[in-house]
């Protein structure tokens, strides 16, 4: 299905609006994890966070944020304190709202949560990294 060239040119516009530019993208996501996941881990420690995009490039649909879905690794130190797959929105082009994350270990107990939250197409890649398939 193709859309007409005004609704691709306001999503288009919508991710400009909303998506930072190459220089300032991994300060933020990488700033933007590191908080959340301070928060929810209750570690306030030095946290470091590794990420992979899933899909390159945003996802826009409609009017909401554009979201990028990651592969995401959190260290304390040299270990690792938890993984897995996450969907972030782009705010302003200052800021990512975390808008779910499913850990490695709920994706291995439940396969079935990936479908849930992530995009048909990264179901498999997702389900692959957690060691499911």
């Amino acid at each position: 299905m193709s859309y007409p060239s005004w609704c691709q040119s306001i999503e288009q516009s919508h991710i400009e609006a909303n998506v930072p530019d190459k220089n300032s993208f991994n300060n933020l996501l990488e700033r933007d994890l590191r908080v959340y996941f301070a928060r929810t881990l209750k570690k306030h420690d030095l946290l470091r966070v590794e990420y992979n995009l899933l899909r390159e490039g945003p996802t826009q649909t409609g009017i909401a944020y554009p979201k990028f879905y990651l592969w995401t690794k959190v260290y304390s130190g040299k270990e690792v304190v938890d993984e897995g797959a996450i969907r972030v929105a782009a705010v302003d082009r200052e800021r990512f709202e975390i808008t779910d994350f499913v850990s490695k270990r709920k994706i291995i107990a439940k396969p079935a949560n990936v479908e849930l939250v992530f995009p048909a197409a990264l179901t498999e890649k997702i389900l692959r990294l957690a060691g499911v398939k």
